[in-house]
């Protein structure tokens, strides 16, 4: 895997920026099938420090497997989180089988990664209950 400067600046960022830096303030995740249909909400303090736990683990993964995974069975997750003076923002991300994670953006930039991996794709999905993917 290449060195982006990109790629630096999110590793030296990581505690202050981007999906990792809000994970301590995560307050409700909902995960919706392909066809947008919701398969479980977390809203309850054991599931959402298990997922925190999960999220804050994430680590970028190679760019160059982006056309694999592109083509997997896929979730959306929603995900809710205090900002800046207390109000509650959220963010949509693609959960691909496997454990791979990407930002649905607008916007490609710099700062987010394009793809990102779980360390423990099994523990993950227990925690959403999916059935294995």
């Amino acid at each position: 895997m290449t060195y982006s400067p990109g790629r630096l600046f999110r590793a030296a960022t990581r505690r202050w920026l981007g999906p990792f830096a809000a994970s301590r303030k995560i307050v409700k995740v909902t995960v919706r099938d392909q066809e947008f249909r919701i398969v479980r909400e977390l809203t309850s303090q054991a599931d959402l420090t298990a997922f925190r736990e999960l999220w804050s683990a994430m680590v970028e993964a190679d760019r160059s497997l982006w056309s694999q995974v592109a083509e997997r069975r896929y979730y959306k997750l929603s995900i809710e989180s205090i900002g800046r003076g207390g109000r509650t923002g959220s963010a949509t991300w693609f959960y691909f089988s496997g454990g791979y994670i990407k930002l649905l953006a607008i916007w490609r930039a710099i700062w987010v990664a394009p793809l990102y991996r779980t360390a423990s794709p099994t523990a993950l999905e227990t925690t959403f209950s999916l059935d294995p993917l």
